[in-house]
């Protein structure tokens, strides 16, 4: 492009430029800060137009009624009749939270083997104390003798007093040994185990032998702890809270598993089915103050998307499904706290059911549509 060619087109640019500037105002009788004044003014009017013919809330809303309409499901009479199905009204329950430990039913052949050794370390003693006090009357006699009559030579009277001093410390020594034994016992299997142990007479570890009661040793999670009050927990060897049965508290033990490293006590049990060495399932309440809510059972609970829900009724006809997911496992079923009211009418049987005819039911209206 020549030099003039540059110089006409920037010319007209200009020219342009000026019209836009001058001739837009004049023409809307307005200048360029009262037209963008204008502009943003009626951008405004225009969002609460929005918001007053059907805002964002009034979308959440209906999108809430739409999700309650999808869990609800309608059959009819006959239908319920034939499908068996049966409302049971929900009561309020006192709860207490439980957490899981692991039991083990303690073998009793190491308990033997430290019981016989005690019992021959106490017989060793009496027989070093019977020996002690035949030497101390041998010693005192030959005494009384030697002051009456002078025919004791001294030399029997210090044969005498060597054999009293040997029968004290072999006395002594058997002492020793037998309280090595005791703190041994206490070592391993705590005082109040041990001192079953001790005690000939002591009646629990003759239940213990003649297999009427186990001994469990309970380990707890490494997060989880014994309260300090508990008297009992329950114990099932098939895994099922609902046939659990009491096992009393016993006492702490002294040594825990090396892979859980958690707090470790013994508890007793009736021995029934129970055989040394068998692991099962304990279960042991949280605290002291129950929680207040409904008990749900476990043939009322249908799974969806991974997920616990029950049904109640809303009507004749009507039933609506509703998640108990963070119930907390209860014996039988659920315990659950979340928006229950005394006397609602739970599904208790064929809740399966309803789940099938509920999305039967959608599909039908999508058809419809």
């Amino acid at each position: 492009m020549s030099l003039r060619g540059k110089y006409s087109f920037w010319l007209v640019v200009i020219a342009v430029l000026l019209v836009v500037i001058f001739a837009v105002p004049a023409a809307s009788h307005s200048s360029w800060p009262d037209m963008f004044d204008g502009w943003v003014a009626d951008y405004q009017k225009a969002v609460e137009y929005a918001q007053e013919d059907g805002g964002e809330s009034d979308e959440n809303d209906d999108d809430s009624e739409d999700a309650i309409d999808v869990m609800q499901v309608r059959i009819e009479d006959e239908i319920s009749d034939y499908a068996g199905i049966e409302i049971h009204g929900l009561s309020e329950i006192s709860f207490f939270p439980e957490f899981k430990a692991i039991a083990e039913v303690v073998n009793l052949h190491p308990m033997l083997a430290l019981r016989t050794r005690h019992q021959h370390a106490l017989s060793t003693v009496r027989i070093a104390k019977v020996a002690d006090n035949s030497a101390k009357q041998e010693l005192s006699r030959l005494k009384v003798l030697s002051k009456g009559t002078g025919s004791i030579a001294t030399k029997k009277v210090s044969y005498a007093q060597a054999a009293l001093n040997e029968s004290k410390a072999k006395l002594a020594g058997t002492l020793i040994a037998l309280q090595s034994i005791n703190d041994e016992a206490i070592q391993i299997w705590g005082e109040t185990v041990a001192s079953w142990l001790i005690d000939q007479k002591a009646k629990q570890w003759q239940r213990l032998l003649q297999h009427k009661d186990s001994l469990l040793l309970v380990t707890l999670a490494a997060g989880d702890s014994l309260a300090t009050d508990q008297s009992f927990i329950r114990i099932a060897r098939d895994g099922s809270r609902q046939q659990a049965r009491k096992a009393y508290y016993v006492s702490p033990a002294l040594s825990t598993d090396s892979l859980l490293q958690g707090e470790t006590y013994f508890f007793k049990t009736e021995t029934g089915k129970l055989r040394s060495g068998m692991r099962i399932e304990a279960w042991i309440a949280e605290g002291n103050e129950p929680l207040q809510g409904v008990f749900i059972p476990k043939q009322a609970i249908v799974w969806h998307e991974g997920q616990p829900w029950v049904y109640v009724q809303i009507d004749n006809e009507l039933y609506q499904r509703k998640s108990v997911k963070g119930s907390l496992a209860s014996a039988g079923g659920l315990f659950s706290q979340t928006e229950w009211k005394a006397g609602e009418p739970l599904v208790v049987k064929g809740a399966q059911m309803l789940l099938s005819e509920e999305f039967k039911w959608q599909i039908a209206d999508e058809d419809d549509d």
